[in-house]
């Protein structure tokens, strides 16, 4: 019995988790049966109980324990721990006071030191008191396990459980989110982490250390840590209920509302419980104030404040009861949720609500710590009507106060931006460094100075603080980045070297002068001053003189790469990975934050060699260094994007998504992984999967023009054209200024040119060419020759023998060439110029260049298909000299030309030459009554762009031909559908199949709606509206 429960005592201190407790408790009652009479045992299923948060049932067996034996001193203490829990605060003062003189004589005990810490805040609101017993606390767990070796009595007596409660009770004291410049230093929350380090040392398999860990983490401003963190403890338990939590408070601080709003739907899925938390309807409130649901969020914060108000710590009452869970509400997020209410009421135009909740606040919390930020937080909501009044109440603020800063921040804001006045603005700052004249405060001042551009204050603010603190390298940086801000380089030069000079061993500063050197183009400079860096630091082998060491060769590739000596770049990330790996031998044993971010850094290093090889076309290395990226760090977004490209270059499309459907795990809102897995689908004719990738994508980012663009045509191929307006209304509502980006006019010509509305995909592409320069300006100017070259989107070898002037649409599109500098795309449209010119002596000058072209270009996507045993060929081009073979009624040299096209492996890059190519021959092959094969290739186009109304126009003059009406009639009605009604020959051509199916009715419709558009369309009203009306008659 002895033995089960030593096991026992030593797994429920270290595990806490309820399955654990359940199965200790039970050996442990086991034991009891074995000898009844055991106080020990006893005593060890009271505390099990408090482990379960069973106040009630550990407060019995503690009692029975010290019956058994009076002299149990842990049952006494159990029993001020259950009592104090209950919200019996004077019984257990009165406890503690006899026990605290029974053991005076016997040495200092920690869990009587954290039950004075708890009473001295729970019932006297003593925060510096209480936080000073729990700095006892921890220095007596310390003291207590130093001279012993990791063991079952180790654990039992280190008391991971124990120490967890003092974390929390911490971080009762500290603030909730990152503190900005102004707000007070929060010494309590390095204690938190002093704490927070010992655990994590000693149990790093404490998932809810970890979780605290990443907490303390958060409030540090250290996101990427605290990120991390977060992620790996879902990763461990994805029913954390809390770590959902935390992840959501660190998204909606980066401002990511929407992942925010997921963490926090997990957090409620996996526990109800998260209700009722105070913290949690915080953080709903402001993803609903973000989303700009005030109503919602005014809702939802008037609950918290009831919730906040029931728990108050610091006070009576009990922090949980009847033995479900509460979390107490500490008086940073109390007040919080104060603000945020008076926030929301200030969105709604509410201001006397908002001065009513303040005034509720003030009364609240007056005398304690936190009375200073409401005071700020009343003069902001005061300058809304009255500034002088706002201007009166923080300066009423005294420099004794720990918000003195944040009050004199804050009426330097309204000088500058509510009264334009930068004398009184830099007036409030110099009172400030007079009051608290300190290297801060000095720094501060100079990055206030930084935010209205006026670095040369800035610049004499850094160098006081500098003067107080000599060895501060970091104040010697922000100097020399202030100078080089003023565009004085030569100064900054000089500075950095003189900053050098006088300290040797200041490598961050040689790193700045070298960054310097190499942003001005001075390359020979910067790798002088990075190898001398080498050389000061070549015989230390410290760790960080290592990390110094990588840093240097990192900053010395970047050199070489600038200066186009490839060679050494990579020699240089070499050496830095073999540096790196001797950082991560020597950081083996620390922290895992700080072994994850050296991992990161090598996960870098391998990336950027990765990336070298990829520019040199060595994809193989390529490959090995991103794998080698994902073994240091497997969730490196850039390794995992680079390897999905690489699989895309080489055909490899199940590798490419495998990578792609893995960064969306780490990262579910990566634009990149998302087109491109949307783009893999549109590849393998996965239309409804690609259309649903991209919703995803754009209902989160509808100014994300390349995929608007991407989403267009592939709207088109799946034949729902008609969804597309949807999104442009999304991406003109994004922002102010979205109507005119010229990534929405090309989206928006593109649409309308598909749809057969030439006119205005014209005007866009017109509004979206400027800036010439610009991601939009050559796309847009392509779009307008294109449509110049081929107004009503004909078959261009069809009006070869049409006596219609096109020389000025010619000379037109001729002009644009000029913005078009892709060098293939600008000679295909020459000889399409050329082309549409339809004189003899110009289409055998374009057959000339697109030989030229075929013989020259080589990086056609259809010629990589050669390499697959299929002929190597140049689409673009075979078909361009097909169309003017075709005209110049060579019709045989065109066919065999284009028989190559139907051949070639189909590719979405050539997507509309393709289709352009098979349209050709199936007329071609139409004209020459072999039906078969023309539907064939019909069929083919079909497949792959469901809007080809061109397609279903020949499929219908087939059937026409076999005087199959009612098919003909089908299929010109798809064609006529896909025209937007706009095409007066589709028109024609329907209501005439219509009247021959002896549909009279839907004939007279058709030609109705052909001569509103077009009066004067030739024959259609004497040959078809007039014979339908005699016919219906009866």
């Amino acid at each position: 019995s002895t033995q089960s429960t030593w096991v026992a005592r030593t797994i429920a201190r270290l595990s806490g988790n309820t399955a654990a407790l359940m199965l200790t408790l039970s050996l442990v009652e086991r034991a009891l049966k074995l000898d009844p009479t055991a106080s020990e045992y006893l005593t060890e299923i009271g505390y099990q109980h408090t482990l379960l948060k069973d106040h009630q049932s550990g407060l019995v067996n503690f009692k029975k324990a010290s019956q058994v034996d009076e002299g149990n001193v842990q049952a006494l203490i159990g029993i001020i721990r259950c009592q104090m829990a209950l919200g019996k605060l004077d019984d257990a003062e009165q406890q503690l006071e006899f026990l605290n003189e029974i053991q005076a004589s016997m040495g200092k005990n920690p869990e009587l030191l954290f039950l004075s810490a708890l009473l001295q805040w729970r019932k006297k609101a003593d925060r510096d008191g209480s936080v000073a017993k729990l700095d006892e606390t921890v220095d007596q767990l310390i003291e207590s396990t130093k001279n012993m070796v990791p063991s079952f009595d180790y654990y039992a007596t280190f008391n991971p459980q124990l120490l967890l409660e003092i974390i929390k009770e911490y971080l009762q004291h500290c603030p909730t989110e990152p503190a900005d410049p102004t707000d007070p230093p929060s010494p309590i929350t390095e204690k938190a982490m002093r704490a927070l380090e010992l655990l994590v040392k000693n149990v790093p398999g404490s998932l809810e250390g970890q979780l605290l860990f990443a907490r303390v983490k958060f409030i540090l401003n250290e996101m990427e840590t605290a990120q991390n963190t977060v992620n790996n403890c879902i990763r461990l338990d994805p029913t954390f209920a809390e770590a959902h939590l935390v992840s959501a408070q660190i998204s909606a601080y980066q401002e990511s509302y929407t992942a925010a709003s997921q963490a926090l739907e997990q957090a409620l899925s996996l526990d109800f419980e998260v209700r009722d938390w105070p913290q949690y309807n915080l953080l709903k409130a402001r993803v609903f104030s973000a989303q700009g649901d005030f109503d919602e969020a005014l809702i939802v914060l008037e609950h918290a404040l009831g919730l906040a108000k029931q728990r108050k710590v610091g006070g009576s009452g009990p922090a949980q009861t009847g033995g479900k869970r509460q979390d107490p509400c500490n008086q940073q997020d109390h007040v919080s949720i104060y603000l945020e209410l008076s926030q929301v009421h200030l969105r709604l135009r509410n201001i006397d609500a908002a001065q009513k909740v303040i005034q509720e606040a003030m009364a609240e919390f007056r005398q304690t710590k936190e009375e200073g930020r409401i005071t700020i937080a009343s003069a902001m909501v005061t300058s809304k009507r009255d500034v002088d009044a706002a201007l009166s109440i923080l300066r009423s603020v005294p420099s004794s106060s720990q918000y003195f800063l944040k009050a004199k921040a804050q009426m330097a804001s309204l000088y500058l931006h509510r009264r334009n006045n930068k004398r009184a603005f830099a007036k409030c700052y110099e009172e400030l460094v007079e009051a608290y004249p300190s290297v801060s405060s000095y720094m501060f001042f100079g990055e206030a100075y930084m935010n209205v551009q006026e670095p040369e204050k800035a610049i004499a603010a850094f160098e006081k603080a500098l003067a107080m603190d000599p060895n501060d390298s970091d104040l010697a940086s922000k100097i020399g980045k202030a100078l080089v801000t003023t565009h004085d380089y030569n100064k900054a030069i000089v500075y950095y070297r003189n900053a050098v000079g006088n300290d040797p061993t200041q490598i961050s500063l040689r790193h700045d002068l070298a960054s310097l050197h190499w942003r001005l183009g001075s390359f020979d400079k910067a790798e002088q001053v990075l190898k001398e860096a080498l050389a000061q630091i070549k015989s230390n082998d410290d760790l960080q003189s290592t990390v110094d060491k990588v840093k240097t060769m990192l900053i010395l590739a970047k050199v070489h790469k600038g200066a186009n000596d490839v060679k050494s770049a990579i020699e240089d990330l070499t050496q830095a990975r073999v540096f790196q790996g001797s950082v991560l031998t020597k950081t083996r044993g620390d922290q895992p934050d700080v072994v994850f971010q050296q991992r990161h850094t090598a996960a870098g290093i391998c990336y950027e060699l990765g990336e070298f090889y990829n520019e040199q076309r060595c994809y193989d290395k390529a490959m090995t260094f991103y794998n080698e990226a994902l073994k240091q760090d497997e969730t490196h977004d850039k390794s995992m994007l680079a390897l999905a490209q690489l699989y895309l270059r080489k055909g490899e499309l199940d590798g490419c998504e495998h990578q792609c459907n893995a960064l969306l795990r780490v990262d579910p809102s990566n634009e990149e992984a998302t087109m491109m897995l949307a783009d893999l689908m549109f590849r393998k004719n996965k239309y409804e999967d690609a259309i649903y990738h991209f919703q995803q994508l754009l209902e989160k980012k509808p100014n994300n023009y390349e995929a608007l663009v991407q989403f267009v045509q592939l709207l088109r191929l799946a034949g729902r054209l008609s969804e597309c307006p949807k999104y442009f209304r999304l991406a003109e509502k994004s922002y102010p200024r979205a109507r005119i980006d010229p990534g929405l006019r090309y989206a928006k010509g593109l649409y309308l040119r598909y749809s057969n509305n030439p006119r205005e995909a014209l005007r866009e592409f017109i509004s979206g060419r400027h800036p010439r320069d610009g991601p939009w300006g050559e796309k847009c100017v392509i779009g307008m020759i294109e449509i110049y070259l081929n107004p009503d989107s004909e078959n261009v070898w069809e009006e070869a023998d049409e006596k219609v002037d096109v020389s000025e649409n010619v000379k037109t599109a001729e002009k644009l060439l000029k913005d078009v500098h892709d060098k293939n795309k600008k000679a295909l449209l020459e000889a399409y110029c050329l082309i549409a010119s339809k004189k003899k002596e110009n289409m055998e000058k374009a057959l000339t260049k697109f030989y030229e072209i075929m013989t020259n270009d080589h990086s056609s996507p259809s010629a990589a298909t050669a390499a697959n045993g299929v002929e190597k060929v140049n689409v673009p081009c075979l078909v361009g000299m097909a169309t003017a073979l075709q005209m110049m009624k060579q019709t045989p040299k065109a066919r065999n030309h284009l028989k190559r096209v139907a051949k070639a492996t189909y590719n979405q890059e050539e997507a509309e030459d393709f289709e352009r190519g098979w349209l050709l021959l199936a007329d071609i092959y139409i004209a020459g009554g072999k039906f078969d094969l023309a539907q064939e290739l019909l069929k083919k186009a079909l497949h792959v762009n469901k809007s080809c109304g061109r397609a279903w126009e020949f499929m219908g003059l087939i059937y026409e031909k076999e005087q199959s009406y009612r098919d003909a009639a089908d299929c010109y009605e798809n064609a006529w559908r896909l025209v937007t009604q706009s095409d007066p020959g589709i028109g024609y051509k329907l209501a005439f199949n219509y009247l021959k199916a002896k549909r009279y009715v839907s004939s007279i419709d058709v030609c109705q709606k052909v001569l509103k558009e077009h009066p004067g369309y030739p024959k259609i009203k004497k040959d078809v509206m007039d014979k339908a009306r005699v016919l219906l008659r009866p």
